[in-house]
């Protein structure tokens, strides 16, 4: 294909990850102002370029960064959000994004 790089355009599931990761921000965007959410939130930024760029060390790092933050005791525990995080997880285990 002239001019496209097709190993970054993204497949299906690799679109599915991108779409979970959105829903995981727009909840935790609902919730009150903390550093967790601040902090999450900019970790979510930081995998969806790792994603999209397919950056596997920024992907691993931000993935395990955001996990690791949604599980502390000061993380919202909302069932929405919970929910969320365990479909992103799942959604980047599908796409085969190392994590």
């Amino acid at each position: 294909m002239l001019g496209f790089i097709t190993s970054l355009m993204p497949t299906p599931e690799k679109q599915a990850a991108l779409v979970r990761l959105d829903e995981l921000r727009a909840a935790l965007q609902q919730e009150a102002p903390s550093d967790v959410i601040t902090h999450a939130l900019h970790q979510c930024e930081r995998l969806k370029q790792a994603m999209e760029l397919w950056h596997a060390e920024g992907l691993r790092f931000a993935a395990f960064t955001l996990f690791r933050l949604m599980q502390q005791p000061t993380a919202p525990k909302k069932p929405a959000i919970q929910t969320a995080v365990a479909q992103l997880r799942s959604a980047i285990e599908a796409a085969g994004y190392p994590h």
